[in-house]
């Protein structure tokens, strides 16, 4: 796969040719389209991420088209052209089309025509009213020989563009089934490039080195497999989806995918991920059967860079339907990788390995400064304890984020207070990272009441998040609802609304404090991976929660059921419930929320901190 070179302080090549600042051109005649399919389209099509170019100015009869919109032609990796009744009539759309044409053969740049209520034979042979403009035409240019060669020139192009494959809207019910369809295709050949991007993305020493080791990774031919690998929390993720979308932009990938494998992966939600990204429905009820669909689709393009996000252990490729490195690196393909283990990356038998390390102790300091929204006077005992506390994050971005929001409008004293919290707190669990667990529990414990949100409310909704699987997007309407049946956010006096207002200043406490994300879909949040494991920790330690999700249990976990207050079982193997717990539950209340049945009792005499809650359990449905 042959890369432009790259600079030494530069993350990504320069290159000579345009970049591709548009998914999709659309080439349209205003007059007959604009206000209705084409609209329609514009919006469909940006609503999926596609960045469509439409022109809305129009030009007058006669004028050439402006070197804005021959750049915009330059810089979009598709186009679609849409060939109506008058397009022929519009000196403008047909040297839109030459340009769009020479586009497509000079840069392999797709090409889909849409015959709308045209027939392709019209388009390709000038009749009808293409044979109409063509006579206004040429009757126009019949002096200059220039002009002769442009009408010539533009009739070429209608043949052509009638010679390739589109869609005839004369065989949909609608124009809606016809956009429809034309989505679908551009979704499929086209990935968004606004969806890797990462907001919060943050380019410090560490990730411009691994960065640059990254793009010296692509552009060497042999390599098929990267590997990036560091500490839990350390920014392997952002960094990731930041150089994706970043390398789409310059055109070094077609389509870059990406899919969360986790410590327990799920294969289908693996192959639908990838699926999504490249515009497939796998309609396979197997696992193998989807696998053979998505290796034909990868293989049968080119240019995929495919994302495995949080690895932990060796994961055999071909179940998922990812293709051998050989068969990749034919069709310029790539696979990138990231783990908190080294080791992973040699059985995953990665070319590259590339360590991203933690931050530097001046680069710690200004993120943690600026998350905190603090300035200190040097030389200062405020200033000392600052320091302080941000070297116990251990330049981690996730642990000085969680901390320094924790900490931002605290006096001396609770800065003082942290510190030796900080420098005394140890993990339940030896496995977890002393440095990590320690700052997200400094960030929980430090969770304050407010005019909108009580601490026990914002704990509560905290732990009850980690009963959710990994990477899981977790709706908000369906927290709403959980937390509304144990009563902790309501009370005599107080409306459904009222709790589902509250709850809802609870979860945006939580992500404003960086301990919930945004999730991946509308409504929807998620936990970083690292926050749930201290949260699972947490929970399990001091709340009695039990969380078994995507296990592979196929037996009730003995005495599960004795001493806790919650049970988590989503995404297992357990398809009924011991007797004593059946029992049991006879005498509580079910109710369905998505695809898991909660079971709530309520208790006032419960002594559970987390609120009046004596028992939950999730399940799958079965």
């Amino acid at each position: 796969m042959a890369l432009c070179p790259h600079s030494a302080s530069a993350s990504f090549p320069s290159s000579s040719a345009p970049r591709s600042k548009h998914d999709v051109f659309l080439s349209f005649r205003g007059e007959d389209t604009r206000k209705g399919v084409v609209s329609y389209l514009y919006h469909k099509l940006e609503n999926r991420g596609i960045q469509t170019f439409m022109d809305d100015q129009g030009l007058q009869q006669g004028m050439p088209i402006s070197p804005s919109l021959v750049a915009a032609i330059e810089e979009s990796r598709y186009a679609i052209v849409l060939l109506s009744p008058n397009y022929a009539s519009s000196t403008w759309c047909l040297d839109e089309l030459v340009k769009i044409l020479q586009c497509s053969e000079a840069k392999k740049t797709p090409v889909l025509p849409i015959f709308y209520y045209v027939d392709p034979s019209d388009v390709r042979n000038q009749r009808g009213s293409f044979a109409e403009a063509f006579t206004k035409h040429e009757e126009r240019y019949r002096q200059g020989n220039d002009d002769v060669e442009k009408v010539k020139k533009w009739r070429a192009a209608l043949t052509q563009v009638a010679n390739l494959s589109g869609l005839d809207s004369n065989k949909f019910g609608s124009d809606r089934e016809l956009v429809q369809r034309i989505v679908e295709l551009v979704c499929r050949d086209v990935r968004p490039i606004s969806i890797m991007s990462s907001s919060n993305f943050e380019a410090f020493e560490s990730t411009r080195k691994a960065m640059n080791e990254l793009m010296e990774a692509l552009e060497d031919d042999e390599v098929a497999a990267i590997g990036v690998y560091g500490m839990g929390g350390v920014g392997k993720t952002t960094m990731v989806k930041h150089f994706g979308a970043q390398a789409q932009k310059m055109g070094l990938f077609d389509h870059v995918i990406m899919a969360v494998v986790s410590q327990t992966p799920d294969k289908r939600n693996i192959q639908g991920a990838l699926a999504d990204l490249l515009g497939l429905k796998l309609v396979e009820e197997t696992e193998i059967g989807r696998a053979s669909r998505l290796q034909k689709e990868i293989l049968r393009r080119s240019k995929i860079l495919i994302i495995l996000d949080d690895i932990w252990n060796r994961l055999e490729l071909s179940s998922i339907g990812i293709p051998s490195y050989n068969e990749l690196q034919i069709c310029n393909s790539k696979v990138l990788l990231t783990t908190r283990r080294l080791n992973v990356c040699h059985t995953m038998e990665s070319q590259a390995k590339i360590h991203l390390s933690i931050l530097s102790e001046e680069d710690a300091w200004n993120l943690f400064l600026k998350k905190a929204g603090k300035s200190f006077r040097k030389s200062t005992a405020f200033y000392e304890v600052a320091r302080k506390v941000a070297r116990e994050c251990a330049g981690l971005p996730v642990a000085l984020i969680a901390v320094a929001r924790a900490l931002g409008d605290k006096d001396f004293e609770a800065w003082k207070e942290a510190a030796r919290q900080l420098e005394m707190s140890q993990p339940a669990n030896p496995e977890q990272d002393k440095d990590v667990f320690k700052c997200i529990k400094l960030s929980y414990d430090y969770l304050d009441d407010n005019a909108d949100v009580s601490r026990s409310q914002a704990k509560y909704c905290f732990l009850l998040c980690c009963l959710f699987p990994e990477d899981y997007d977790i709706q908000i309407e369906d927290i709403m609802k959980y937390v509304f049946r144990t009563g902790l956010f309501r009370d005599d006096n107080s409306t459904i609304e009222n709790a589902r207002a509250n709850a809802k200043s609870v979860i945006d406490h939580l992500k404003d404090s960086c301990l919930l994300l945004d999730g991946s879909k509308v409504g929807c949040i998620k936990m970083h991976d690292v926050i749930r494991d201290i949260a699972v920790s947490i929970a399990s330690d001091g709340q009695h929660f039990l969380v078994k999700t995507r296990c592979d249990l196929k037996d009730w976990p003995m005495d599960a059921h004795e001493g806790c207050s919650a049970i988590s079982l989503i995404e297992s193997n357990i398809c009924k419930l011991p007797n004593k717990l059946n029992a049991c539950l006879k005498m509580l209340s079910p109710f369905q929320i998505g695809s898991t049945f909660i079971y709530v009792s309520e208790d006032s005499g419960s002594e559970i901190p987390l609120g009046e809650i004596t028992f939950h359990i999730l399940l799958q449905e079965h």
